[in-house]
């Protein structure tokens, strides 16, 4: 089963950051001072108010309890996944208040990097990358050669906050452009051994209509129901295939790409 590439708008917003707030925001970053990432989302999706956005599901956002946010991963020129990250922080706050805002998880490999024809650095990215995740109490995950104690230190530090506040991620990785792809080996595993049995998963869904309005979708938080007793490989790709399918019913078919059958087979009776 396939279906047509979703067509991007023939105008794209442009979403962007106040400048006064990007200062603000790069002088924390050289200090190392706390910033409330919710309310930065806030003051960046009011300063780009003029750009259509459309927000469904709030009914279905976890309120009572902590749980692990998973979206599909939304990227293009002019909108980025921190972006898209923003806009589910802020909304989830409108169901949340006063409660501990979202934590996200990022990785610290991000390679291509550019400022104009210029190349960053990938020393400076990896740098940028742990501030970052300093002024917003963040969790790293580790790049491909610290991947064995690095996931592990991760898994402590979100096991940690977890049981305070919503951890946030991206199956796919730097991997999606929007349309589903399948997440980097290891991924249902890794959330697995956070969600357990008893972690409740909040999926959202985000795209953009051909009008250029951004949808994010929140749906119906759920358990992951992984087998017990089987290789690791195989409780990695039945989690995978869960929170994968749960995030794509959110998406119009277009976006659903590598899951579009399963998902097919998900809704059938």
């Amino acid at each position: 089963m396939t279906a047509a590439s979703p067509q991007l708008p023939p105008t794209r917003p442009m979403y962007r950051i106040p400048m006064p707030h990007l200062a603000a925001f790069c002088m924390d970053l050289l200090l190392g001072r706390r910033r409330s990432f919710t309310r930065d989302g806030e003051t960046v999706m009011r300063a780009n108010r003029r750009h259509p956005r459309r927000v469904e599901g709030l009914g279905h956002v976890v309120t009572d309890r902590t749980c692990i946010v998973v979206m599909n991963h939304y990227s293009r020129d002019g909108l980025r996944p921190y972006h898209c990250a923003f806009a589910v922080s802020a909304a989830m706050a409108t169901v949340r208040p006063g409660q501990p805002e979202v934590r996200w998880v990022f990785t610290s490999e991000y390679r291509g990097r550019r400022i104009g024809p210029v190349p960053i650095p990938l020393w400076l990215v990896r740098w940028a990358f742990r501030r970052v995740a300093v002024v917003y109490d963040f969790i790293v995950l580790a790049r491909r050669e610290e991947l064995v104690m690095g996931r592990a230190a991760a898994l402590r530090q979100i096991a940690k906050l977890l049981a305070a506040a919503p951890i946030g991620l991206t199956p796919e990785g730097l991997l999606g452009s929007g349309v589903l792809v399948q997440p980097p080996p290891g991924s249902g595993a890794f959330l697995a051994s956070i969600a357990g049995h008893s972690v409740l998963l909040q999926p959202v869904g985000i795209w953009e209509e051909d009008d250029g309005t951004l949808f994010i979708r929140f749906g119906e938080p759920f358990l992951l129901d992984v087998p017990a007793g089987v290789p690791r490989a195989e409780r990695d790709r039945a989690a995978t295939e869960q929170v994968m399918v749960a995030i794509g019913r959110l998406l119009p078919p277009a976006y659903r790409g590598a899951y579009a059958d399963a998902i097919a087979g998900a809704q059938r009776p």
